[in-house]
């Protein structure tokens, strides 16, 4: 796992932590780095901590060339993680997914036509890695994503403490208006679509119709 923390990122981000900025001034401000299509390409922002909250600007398209804008982070306990994804453009619409790394899954899409785009994400314990990952759904443009973290105990009522969390990563207020992008194309490990393998032909004729019927039966290859 990695374990690389948050604060040497500033290093690497456009501007230092005295930038202002529009949404919220004096917020630490970070900027993504592309390639981050993929799983094993999210840009990584190390461990989180309750009481962090900082900005990340970036650009995202409506096409191949940049599909998804993926952020990864560590949870150094159990943690929930507030976000608001601004759109800098009227002209856009971009929705955000929640992957779990643990499952190589995608577990729950935020899109709706808000702007900003919502929600939440609960981590149950230390260690484990979550990732927002932005898409467009509609048009091309700059986006700005808050994140602010808060410890998961503080947020949570005495009901759902008392109840074993049913995954390590969930989404909170996760609603889906429409479609996103394809989950499959930021998996870590891509689906394989392997090629089915003829076994049998046979024809058969059809006395209601005077037509002749091919039938094929196909199996997929055995694995190796």
């Amino acid at each position: 796992m990695r374990t690389t923390f948050l604060a040497p990122l500033l290093l690497l981000a456009a501007c230092d932590c005295d930038c202002d900025d529009d949404h919220d001034p004096g917020l630490p401000l970070f900027q993504e780095a592309e390639p981050n299509d993929t799983a094993l390409t999210a840009n990584h922002f190390g461990i989180i901590r309750p009481g962090d909250h900082f900005l990340i600007q970036g650009f995202v398209r409506d096409d191949a060339a940049d599909p998804f804008d993926g952020f990864a982070f560590t949870a150094e306990s159990a943690l929930h993680v507030d976000f608001q994804l601004f759109i800098d453009t009227n002209t856009a619409d971009f929705d955000v997914d929640l992957y779990d790394p643990q499952l190589d899954q995608v577990v729950a899409t935020f899109a709706t036509p808000n702007n900003p785009e919502v929600g939440g994400v609960d981590v149950a314990a230390g260690g484990l890695d979550f990732h927002l990952v932005l898409s467009s759904f509609a048009g091309d443009g700059p986006y700005t994503l808050e994140i602010s973290v808060q410890s998961l105990f503080l947020t949570a009522t005495a009901a759902e403490l008392s109840v074993a969390p049913k995954a390590s990563i969930s989404a909170v207020n996760a609603r889906a208006d429409h479609l996103s992008r394809s989950a499959d194309d930021y998996l870590r490990e891509k689906p394989v679509k392997r090629p089915l393998v003829e076994i049998e032909q046979r024809f058969e004729f059809d006395r209601k119709s005077g037509t002749v019927l091919a039938i094929t039966r196909v199996r997929a290859p055995a694995d190796s």
